[in-house]
């Protein structure tokens, strides 16, 4: 899918997300893998994050790589967590300190 604007073709679309790293020279045995790494690392942590994502793409050249990934959400999903605290009658402290845990 390319996007067109009065008869020009401008390229495939923006991705939603784009990482692009700058380094020094990664050897050429090392780039496949790299990128790899990358994507895994990125996605696993949307995943975890409940953040979905359609599609991802990398790029690799001997100083950048680059994550492309596209049609993610435009927000995270909503999430209820449920912690059960001290009694009401509890010490002070006790209070305190699960307040200070629950954020």
């Amino acid at each position: 899918m390319r996007r067109r604007h009065r008869g020009k073709n401008w390229g495939p679309p923006v991705p939603d997300l784009l990482i692009e790293l700058f380094s020094e020279e990664i050897p050429a045995r090392m780039q496949k893998r790299a990128g790899e790494d990358l994507q895994k690392l990125v996605t696993n942590g949307l995943v975890e994050a409940g953040l979905t994502y359609g599609s991802a793409a990398v790029f690799t050249t001997p100083r950048r790589l680059t994550l492309a990934l596209g049609d993610m959400l435009a927000a995270s999903p909503r999430q209820v967590e449920e912690r059960k605290g001290p009694k009401a009658d509890a010490p002070e402290k006790a209070i305190e300190g699960f307040l200070r845990g629950a954020g």
